[in-house]
């Protein structure tokens, strides 16, 4: 094609519009991308963030619009692009299986937009979004019993255990003692407990008051990785 048949196309697809259907879709493809990967981002867990993974999904629904509308305009044209797809490998790997999820749900949204069915691919959308914010928000799939583990020396006596029992009943949902140890010839007493608070704001009232009602020495709080489960 040369200059000249390719300005009298460019000037036919003005005239008449063509240019809006594919531009359309692509442009549709564009949004619903962008809402997956910003669920993608908000719902993520972990040390690892990559964005450019966030801007992988807005690339792969776009591309995936490119190939079926190529494959709607010319089959041959269309096999051609899939020669090419078998080429390309990722070089990254996927760090979980929920990344995978998501690419693959980029490319089905740029499918629907590439053969027109916006409807599809904004319920479709929306059913994505709302399923991954859910999933992050809710407690569905973990297995996590606890916040974590609560460590303080105190004297040994009966005022003082029923003093620390009363705090662990004020601000504990649930906790089990898992050992206790003498330290300095029986002196003081290591403790160690799991916890699982009603709230986040009530560990440090819980801290407080073990020092200062129980007059634990050496309290610790260690909190559960919230991305790992134990």
């Amino acid at each position: 094609m040369n200059l000249e048949t390719f300005g009298i196309w460019i000037a036919d697809a003005s005239a008449t519009g063509t240019w809006m259907a594919p531009f359309s879709s692509l442009l549709a493809a564009f949004v619903f991308s962008q809402a997956l990967a910003w669920v993608y981002e908000r719902t993520y867990v972990g040390l690892s963030y990559s964005r450019g993974f966030s801007h992988t999904l807005v690339l792969v629904c776009i591309a995936a619009s490119v190939l079926v509308l190529a494959m709607s305009h010319s089959l041959v044209a269309g096999i051609g692009l899939f020669g090419v797809l078998s080429m390309i490998r990722f070089r990254t790997d996927l760090k979980t299986s929920r990344d995978l999820v998501f690419v693959m749900g980029a490319a089905a949204l740029g499918v629907t937009t590439g053969v027109g069915a916006w409807m599809v691919g904004l319920l479709g959308t929306a059913m994505l979004c709302g399923v991954a914010l859910y999933l992050s928000a809710g407690p569905f799939g973990s297995r996590t019993r606890f916040d974590g583990v609560l460590r303080f020396n105190v004297e040994p006596s009966p005022e003082v255990d029923s003093t620390i029992q009363g705090l662990l009943d004020e601000f504990c949902r649930r906790s089990v003692l898992l050992s206790t140890v003498d330290i300095d010839s029986g002196r003081f007493a290591e403790q160690m407990y799991q916890v699982k608070f009603f709230r986040a704001a009530d560990r440090t009232p819980l801290l407080e008051g073990l020092r200062n009602d129980a007059r634990a020495q050496d309290t610790r709080l260690m909190l559960q990785d919230s991305t790992s489960e134990y």
